[in-house]
């Protein structure tokens, strides 16, 4: 018989606050979260209030091939154009200490462009909307696109450029 190898466990990650009463909480740690709760030298309270704000978050690469949106904004009568390149940006999040049960698991967050977003999307929410989105995704390629380039042969046929007027 030949001797086995040991199988060697990992323990997950874990956080640790240290209140200054002596009180040791810790929690898991997801490997996804890009931030880490853990305090020392913090009241019993500061570590509740602490944990009840905490988020478990990623954010997830942004596709590179969409192009910059451009908003046209109107504030108390000042027009403002804005560029951003944020467009369906997404997010995990977890707040395992929150009050509310539905954000107590991990959400998904989808941020349509700056400043637009759907937050705690449950995996049904977030399949609705791509379904969504590949219905308009469908939309725009099979009405949109044969109507524009219609639309621009049908110009390009009938439209006078500078180089032909008087």
């Amino acid at each position: 018989m030949s001797p086995t190898t040991p199988t060697t466990q990992t323990t997950p990650p874990t956080w640790t606050i240290t209140t200054t009463e002596g009180i040791t909480l810790t929690g898991h740690q997801p490997d996804w979260s890009q931030d880490n709760p853990s305090h020392t030298d913090i009241t019993l309270d500061q570590a509740i209030n602490h944990l009840r704000d905490h988020a478990h978050y990623t954010m997830l690469p942004i596709d590179p091939v969409l192009p910059p949106a451009t908003l046209d904004i109107t504030i108390n009568g000042t027009h403002y154009r804005e560029s951003t390149s944020l467009m369906f940006a997404t997010q995990i999040a977890c707040h395992p200490y929150s009050t509310q049960p539905h954000q107590q698991v991990p959400t998904a967050s989808l941020t349509i462009v700056e400043e637009w977003d759907f937050e705690g999307l449950t995996p049904a929410d977030l399949a609705h909307i791509a379904t969504q989105i590949r219905t308009q995704a469908d939309y725009f390629e099979n009405t949109v696109l044969p109507a524009l380039v219609t639309a621009r042969e049908n110009w390009a046929a009938h439209h006078q450029t500078k180089a032909d007027l008087p």
